[in-house]
């Protein structure tokens, strides 16, 4: 079973992988395929220039390029793929038999997060980060598509309640694939 994430910035994928890793999936992340090009390229991993540079690997190999590279990794048959940022990844993963979960929450609640965890290159302001997440959301960086992604999951989640809300509606999720 391989399971692809696509989400807002700070809507809980994150806590979505831990739920999802304690039953048993190895976990696979879009961004480190673009961190293993950066360092490749010696170029600095910051959030920035992974979004350029996910622009230049896609428009030189192809919009479904990161998902086909992390597909190729998977070697075990329950896997969590992380990071879904464009229709072409999600084509990609679905001709390989992944099913797409989408994961939001309102804006407030996920800056309140991004704040928490501190994560080197997350926006520090408020300002900074509705911007950012206005610009990946509507599509208007290269490669970054969250709303368009999630308008093409198979499943949605509101991340808007506790971890136990948000574990039920994965168990949900869950239930209603079949196991291969």
């Amino acid at each position: 079973m391989i399971i692809g994430l696509t989400g807002t910035m700070g809507a809980g994928k994150g806590e979505i992988v831990k739920i999802l890793k304690q039953k048993g999936f190895e976990h696979y992340v879009f961004s480190d395929v673009l961190r293993e090009v950066a360092k490749e390229r010696n170029i600095d991993p910051t959030r920035e220039n992974l979004q350029k540079l996910g622009a230049i690997v896609k428009k030189e190999s192809g919009r479904g390029i990161l998902a086909s590279k992390l597909l190729k990794k998977i070697k075990t048959d329950k896997a969590v793929l992380d990071g879904v940022r464009n229709v072409d990844e999600i084509k990609e993963l679905k001709k390989n038999g992944a099913h797409i979960i989408g994961i939001t929450a309102p804006q407030k609640v996920r800056y309140k997060r991004i704040k928490s965890r501190k994560r080197e290159g997350d926006p520090l302001t408020f300002l900074q980060f509705k911007r950012s997440d206005n610009l990946e959301n509507r599509g208007k960086t290269k490669g970054q598509e969250i709303n368009n992604c999630l308008n093409h999951a198979d499943f949605i989640i509101n991340n808007n309640g506790t971890l136990e809300n948000l574990k039920k509606q994965v168990e949900d999720i869950l239930n209603k694939i079949p196991f291969k």
